[in-house]
Formats: structure tokens, C-alpha cells, sequence
């Protein structure tokens, strides 16, 4: 009877310490799941909610065949924006730049008007670049916004870039 008892009893123990051990991989799995999973998050959050609040202003994009320029007119919307990658692209090729809430200096590219540095506009402003693009008439232009430091998904295109010539103010 004793012998049985002991038997039993290592059943139980054993039980246990399998239960336990279960419980200490699932609490580990867990917690490098969840790290993994927050990172993620974290880093969509940034851009969820934004989509539209970085635009082309399509009336005011255009190409100047004369001087070989692209005008390319930005609003911000409702959000904070800490930099805009701006793409632009034909047959011929592409190039893009950064425009950001620092004054930048950059080689061919002025505020509409010819002054430079230049930078972002403020939430809810807009503001018209030119940028020196020697490669014919652009096909394309993007722009993808920067939000906590995490590039979003492009939030505007324009396939049909009018001349400038054509614009009416």
C-alpha cells in the first residue's frame, strides 16, 4: 500500500511540473511575441488615419517646358509631418528629394518665387517648390509623407503634369 501511495504521489508531482513548464514556455513565447507585435504597431500607428492629408495641389503642379522646371504645389493637412519624400519620373528617369521642417539648402530647389532654403509648410499650409528637372516633361510625381520617423505609404499622385503655360492663376 505504501509502494502504491509513492507511485500516485510521483503521478501528481509529475502532472505538475509539466503544467509548470507549459505556463513558464507559454509566459516566454508570449512575451516575445508581444515585443514583436508592439513594434509593429507602433510603427503603422504613425501613418494610420493620415491618408489624404498630404497632397498634391493638382492646379498648381505643372512643368515649365521654357526653363526646365517643375512646380510642384504641397498641402499638409490636419497633421504633423516631420518630412515629405517627393518623386518625380519619366521615360528618361527619376529623381526624388526630401522636403522637411528644417530650412534646407538644397541644389535645384527653390520655393516658387526663387528664394531658397526652403522647408516644409505648417499643418494646414501649403506651399509651391520648383525644382530643376533637365529630363524632359515629367510622367509621374509622388509624394509620401515621414510621420514619426516612419515613411507612409504614397498619399497622392499625379500622372497628367500639365505646362505651365497653360495654367490659369
Amino acid at each position: 500500500m505504501n509502494k502504491k501511495n509513492k507511485a500516485g504521489l510521483s503521478g501528481i508531482i509529475e502532472m505538475l511540473i509539466m503544467i509548470g513548464l507549459v505556463l513558464a514556455a507559454t509566459v516566454v513565447i508570449w512575451g516575445v511575441v508581444s515585443n514583436i507585435l508592439n513594434e509593429n504597431i507602433k510603427s503603422t500607428e504613425s501613418c494610420f488615419g493620415d491618408y489624404g492629408k498630404v497632397t498634391l495641389e493638382k492646379k498648381y503642379t505643372c512643368f515649365d517646358d521654357a526653363t526646365d522646371e517643375v512646380r510642384v504645389s504641397l498641402n499638409i493637412g490636419d497633421v504633423e509631418v516631420e518630412e515629405v519624400l517627393v518623386s518625380i519620373s519619366n521615360d528618361a528617369g527619376s529623381e526624388s528629394f526630401k522636403l522637411s521642417n528644417e530650412e534646407q539648402t538644397s541644389s535645384g530647389l527653390t520655393y516658387f518665387g526663387g528664394t531658397s532654403p526652403v522647408k516644409l509648410p505648417g499643418k494646414n499650409g501649403g506651399k509651391t517648390y520648383l525644382y530643376d528637372w533637365n529630363q524632359g516633361k515629367p510622367g509621374t510625381i509622388k509624394i509620401a509623407p515621414i510621420i514619426d520617423g516612419t515613411q507612409c505609404e504614397i498619399s497622392d499622385t499625379m500622372n497628367e503634369i500639365d505646362d505651365c503655360s497653360t495654367l490659369s492663376d
